[in-house]
């Protein structure tokens, strides 16, 4: 729109000197000035043109960092939670295992001491049968001496000795 204004003027300027009647050379310098003008508007807005894309290209390599940024970061935060699961899985996989090895280790030592009850049982029982075998044999070796002596005494008694 600046643009537009400045030719404008510029054009209503040639006009302005050309019914005025000017000299030649007043003509001629008003149409050098027009002319400069002119092209230090066309210079102006190339330089702006230029600056914008410049700031444009700028703007769209910004981006395309801040995407590749932010690509990496999501992938970075990916490999982070497949890591802390990975963590988590072998954790309870050790915990499963330390409990199944601890349960294992316990049935263990309930068998080994059922197995060491069962054994003094088996020995308590044994002793106690050696001892009752042995009163058994006691007491039939007394009643036998008993039953001797008493027949002994009934010998005596019925007089046949």
């Amino acid at each position: 729109m600046n643009i537009q204004k400045t030719f404008g003027a510029a054009i209503a300027a040639v006009f302005l000197l050309s019914l005025t009647a000017c000299s030649k050379e007043d003509v001629d310098n008003a149409k050098n000035q027009v002319s400069e003008t002119v092209e230090a508007v066309a210079d102006k807005t190339e330089e702006a043109a230029e600056a914008a894309t410049e700031m444009a290209s700028d703007a769209a390599d910004a981006t395309g960092e801040a995407m590749a940024d932010a690509s990496a970061a999501v992938g970075d935060a990916a490999a982070a939670t497949g890591e802390a699961v990975e963590d988590a899985a072998a954790a309870t996989g050790e915990a499963i295992g330390d409990a199944a090895d601890a349960a294992e280790e316990m049935a263990d030592d309930a068998m080994d001491a059922a197995g060491e009850m069962a054994d003094d049982a088996a020995d308590a029982a044994d002793a106690m049968a050696k001892d009752a075998s042995a009163a058994v044999d006691e007491a039939a070796s007394d009643a036998a001496d008993a039953a001797d002596e008493a027949g002994a005494e009934m010998d005596k008694a019925m007089g046949n000795n």
